[in-house]
C-alpha cells in the first residue's frame, strides 16, 4: 500500500467513511490487472480511495466514478486534486440511478454505493460493459450479516441484508450473465456475460 492509500486509509477510519476491504481492494486490482481493463466506472466514489488505486496501475486507465453525497464530493475532487491523477479521473456528482453519463463502454464496472439499489445500478449500467468485461459488486456478505441475519437487531439492517441477498439472488438468476461469489473482503461478486 502506496503513502496515499495509507493516508486514505487512516482518513476514512477516522471520519467512518465506508471503503473497501484491504483485501477485497487487493482482489478488485488483481481482476482489473488480469482482464487488461483500460476503463473503469465505479458507483460509489466516497473519498476517490479506490479510483486512485486503480488510476495508479496504469497511466492509460480512464476511471469514471460517480457520487451524490456532498462532504464525499468535495473530499474525493480534494484527494483527486492532490494525486497527479487528475486527467485520468472524472468525478459525476448526483445519484447514481439519476444521472446520465456519455455512452461509452467500459471494461469493469465496480458497483459500492447504496446497497438497496445494487439491482436497479445493475441494470441501468450493465449495458455500458463492454464484451468482455467484468462488472464487480462489493459487500456481497455484509459483515457476515447476509448468511447470518441474527447478527442483527437493527431493523434498518435487517432491511439492507435481505436487499443484499436478494441481489445476490438476482445474480444467480441472470440467464444471460454467470456470477461468481468470493468470500474475500466483504464479499465480492465477478459477473461476466455468458459465452454464447
Amino acid at each position: 500500500m502506496n503513502n496515499e492509500q495509507t493516508l486514505l486509509k487512516k482518513y476514512a477510519k477516522e471520519n467512518h467513511v465506508p471503503v473497501m476491504f484491504d483485501d477485497g481492494l487487493e482482489f478488485l486490482i488483481n481482476e482489473i490487472k488480469t482482464n487488461d481493463v483500460r476503463s473503469f466506472l465505479e458507483i460509489g466514489t466516497a473519498i476517490a480511495k479506490t479510483s486512485l488505486a486503480i488510476a495508479s496501475l496504469d497511466p492509460h486507465i480512464k476511471i469514471v466514478t460517480i457520487e451524490r453525497d456532498p462532504e464525499m464530493i468535495r473530499q474525493a475532487r480534494r484527494n483527486i486534486a492532490a494525486s497527479d491523477k487528475e486527467k485520468q479521473i472524472t468525478l459525476i456528482e448526483g445519484d447514481a440511478n439519476e444521472v446520465e453519463i456519455e455512452q461509452q463502454l467500459f471494461d469493469c464496472i465496480f458497483i459500492d454505493a447504496a446497497k438497496a439499489q445494487y439491482q436497479r445500478f445493475f441494470a441501468k449500467y450493465s449495458p455500458l460493459l463492454s464484451q468482455n468485461g467484468i462488472i464487480v459488486s462489493d459487500n456481497m456478505n455484509f459483515h457476515g450479516m447476509v448468511d447470518n441475519p441474527e447478527l442483527t437487531h437493527n431493523r434498518n439492517t435487517k432491511h439492507l441484508v435481505r436487499k443484499i441477498r436478494a441481489y445476490r439472488e438476482y445474480l444467480s438468476t441472470l440467464e444471460d450473465w454467470e456470477t461468481t461469489f468470493y468470500d474475500v473482503g466483504d464479499g465480492v461478486a465477478v459477473t461476466r456475460r455468458k459465452k454464447s
